[in-house]
Order: C-alpha cells, then sequence, then structure tokens
C-alpha cells in the first residue's frame, strides 16, 4: 500500500510539473506578443534579438527616412498577423550609441495593397482593428496608468463618413507612448484631390514626452 500510494504521490507531482513548465512556456511565448513599452536604455541588438525571438522578418527600408539630426535609419520588422494587416516595427536609433529614440508600431491596410491603397471594407472585416486598439490600450494603461483620450470608438457610422478616430497619450518616467486608431471608408474625388479608405493603427514610443 506504501509503495502504491508513493507512486500516485510520484505521478501526482509530475504532473504538477509538467503544468507548471506548460504556463511557463506560455508566459515565454506570449511575452513575445507583447510591444516594449519602457525603451529607454535598449539598443539596436536588444531589438534584434526580441524580434527575431518574435519570429519576425526583417524588412528593407523602401526609401530613407527624414528625420531630426542624430537619429539613424530604422530598422524595421514585419510581424504575421492573422485578421489585420501584418505588424510593421520600425526601430529608430540615435547615432551617437546604437540606444533606441523611438518606435514606430504600424498596422495599415496600405502596406500591402496596390499602389499603396486602401479599399473600402465592410465592417466585419474592420472590427480586428477596433479589438485590437482596445487590447493595446489596455496593456498600456497596465503599464503607463490611464491616458489622455481624445475621439471615441463608440460610433462605428462614422467609419463611412471617413470620421472615426480616437487617440490615446501616456506618459511615465521620461517615455511618452502616442497611439490612435483611424477607419474610414468614404471615397470620393473632386478634381485633382481624392480622399480614398484609411485602416490604420499607429502606436509611437518614444524616449522623451512627445510635443503636444
Amino acid at each position: 500500500m506504501r509503495n502504491i500510494l508513493q507512486s500516485f504521490a510520484t505521478i501526482y507531482d509530475m504532473k504538477k510539473i509538467l503544468v507548471l513548465l506548460f504556463f511557463i512556456a506560455a508566459m515565454h511565448s506570449q511575452s513575445f506578443a507583447q510591444y516594449i513599452f519602457d525603451i529607454k536604455g535598449k539598443d539596436l541588438e536588444y531589438v534584434q534579438g526580441y524580434e527575431k525571438a518574435a519570429k519576425s522578418v526583417s524588412v528593407k527600408p523602401a526609401s530613407q527616412y527624414l528625420d531630426v539630426p542624430g537619429i539613424g535609419q530604422p530598422l524595421i520588422f514585419r510581424r504575421t498577423e492573422k485578421l489585420l494587416p501584418d505588424l510593421l516595427v520600425y526601430y529608430f536609433p540615435n547615432t551617437k550609441d546604437s540606444t533606441i529614440n523611438y518606435v514606430l508600431y504600424e498596422w495599415d491596410e496600405s502596406n500591402f495593397t496596390k499602389d499603396r491603397q486602401a479599399v473600402k471594407q465592410p465592417l466585419e472585416k474592420l472590427k480586428p482593428y477596433i479589438d485590437k486598439y482596445t487590447a493595446l490600450k489596455q496593456q498600456a494603461v497596465a503599464f503607463f496608468g490611464e491616458p489622455e483620450t481624445s475621439g471615441s470608438m463608440n460610433d462605428l457610422t462614422l467609419i463611412e463618413a471617413g470620421k472615426f478616430r480616437q487617440k490615446d497619450y501616456f506618459v511615465k518616467n521620461g517615455v511618452s507612448l502616442e497611439m490612435y486608431i483611424a477607419l474610414s471608408n468614404k471615397q470620393e474625388t473632386n478634381g485633382i484631390v481624392s480622399i480614398l479608405p484609411t485602416h490604420r493603427i499607429r502606436m509611437y514610443i518614444r524616449t522623451e514626452p512627445a510635443d503636444r
């Protein structure tokens, strides 16, 4: 009887260990689905390792980026998404020491369409943008605290009118996060001026508070 009890105890302990390992692996994999909110002191070597672990693909810049003196050309990575356009991540380094000056996370339909032009989409195709933005904001609130918010995501009818937009601004300990969502199915041409649909989420993280 004692040996049987010891066997059950051993099996029970092994199950606990397996469950613990499962949760550790899950937490590890999920960490790469997150975003680097605290970029202070992070350098190009760090973000390259981070994106490699996230299984991102390096992307060559399509053109030169003009920025303020002291900020170099970005490292760009592409992460696969299921219900949204793939995420593009831009890391802009300080030229003096290769530390990260700011990061841009961008989900934008026009990045992957012909002539970089978005097209009208039904509401069910656009709801994942709203879900993503809501999840991003929740993570940002957990790190930074409550934001200053302008605009709203409450009225979905504004998508057809081209007026669906929300912006949130966070700042903490010398790091700022500015994010916005813009969804528009408005399309019209007036002479040489054309208005095209826009389906986009952008999130900027900077090492100093953004200019207001």
